[in-house]
């Protein structure tokens, strides 16, 4: 994610998560950008003596959501040690972007790999690796009963009218969840492991990645139907899609994929038709997507590179990078844009979330 503006983890959009593909590409810094500061588990806000505003959130912050007012980040830890330091994640902590002040951590499932904000804003979804998807209340900050909907959810949806849940299972099925219930409906076939969700901000169709079939399938939210799969290239991890809902992007990388290795670019799919256009190149190790609400840029975090690739969404050109971490770092890990489209958010696993003002950009 997300977002319906479009950025990872939020709103219709859904979310590329943490899944399958990702999981290769776990990495810990010794070393990292910035001096990691953790003091009983809170969240500071700083200023960099050098380079963006940093939020030091954990451990390994390695999936963010936003609410749709853009008031509140929720930045995931997953809660490796990193330098020594012993293991404070598993969590959820909000961070109020009007103060920079954090809210208590949020006790959710082991390893957290993807979270959405449904588009009314009243709840959070948090997914993680032991199977659990669990509510959060917007407005308290408390966590309800757990759902399993999946034995491995890696990804995560919803539909604008925030009535249905969708979440992909590693058994490569797409469940859909009564957001008023937490009642699973029937599971949806679709390509080899799913690994990233999109819903159209019309409502009418979810996309699922399938990392390893290489494919990307729309599936009919009112039927449940899956439609012909659109082949892509070797290991979609990523999925956004224009405000408009006219051009679906889809992050390619292949070097997450040990059975076809290779691609690092962004495949811009036209919706009507379901026609894919021309790879956009970008940096290494394309990892997390984000769209600006006012549809003009897709940003393309490039773990490889420790780089943002900015596209421009009228022509499909690449940008110049903006880098945020170093090299090989596997970092920025997730992506969100803000509200105003003049603001964006870098997950780091190195233990930070990078602040960028796109303003003079």
């Amino acid at each position: 994610m997300t977002s319906s503006t479009v950025r990872p983890g939020n709103g219709a959009t859904g979310s590329a998560g943490r899944g399958p593909g990702r999981r290769w590409r776990r990495v810990l810094l010794a070393g990292a950008l910035v001096l990691v500061l953790v003091v009983a588990g809170a969240v500071a806000v700083r200023l960099a003596t050098a380079g963006p505003l940093v939020i030091y959130a954990g451990q390994d912050p390695a999936v963010l959501a936003l609410t749709p007012d853009g008031r509140t980040l929720y930045v995931a830890d997953q809660g490796r040690p990193l330098a020594g330091l012993r293991s404070s994640g598993h969590t959820v902590v909000p961070v109020s972007l009007a103060t920079g002040s954090a809210g208590r951590p949020i006790r959710v499932g082991t390893w957290p790999e993807s979270m959405v904000v449904t588009p009314d804003g009243k709840l959070l979804y948090v997914a993680a690796d032991d199977g659990l998807v669990t509510p959060v209340s917007v407005a308290t900050g408390r966590p309800g009963a757990p759902i399993r909907a999946a034995q491995t959810p890696s990804a995560l949806a919803v539909t604008p009218d925030s009535r249905t849940l969708y979440t992909a299972d590693a058994g490569d099925t797409v469940t859909p969840v009564s957001v008023a219930t937490g009642r699973p409906g029937p599971p949806i076939k679709v390509g080899k492991l799913p690994d990233a969700l999109a819903v159209t901000p019309d409502g009418r169709t979810l996309y699922v990645a399938s990392y390893l079939a290489n494919t990307v399938t729309p599936v009919s939210v009112a039927t449940g139907k899956p439609g012909t799969p659109i082949v892509v290239g070797h290991a979609p991890v990523a999925l956004a899609l224009t405000p408009d809902g006219r051009t679906l992007y889809v992050a390619i990388n292949g070097d997450t994929n040990p059975y076809f290795p290779g691609g690092h670019y962004v495949v811009p799919i036209d919706v009507p038709t379901g026609a894919p256009g021309s790879p956009i190149p970008v940096g290494r190790g394309p990892g997390a997507l984000a769209i600006a609400p006012d549809g003009r840029t897709l940003y393309v975090a490039c773990g490889d590179d420790g780089t943002i690739t900015p596209v421009a969404v009228a022509t499909g050109r690449p940008l110049p990078p903006i880098r945020v971490a170093p090299a090989w770092s596997g970092d920025p890990a997730a992506l969100a844009a803000a509200p105003d489209s003049r603001t964006l958010y870098a997950a780091n696993q190195s233990g930070t979330v990078v602040v960028i003002s796109l303003a003079r950009r």
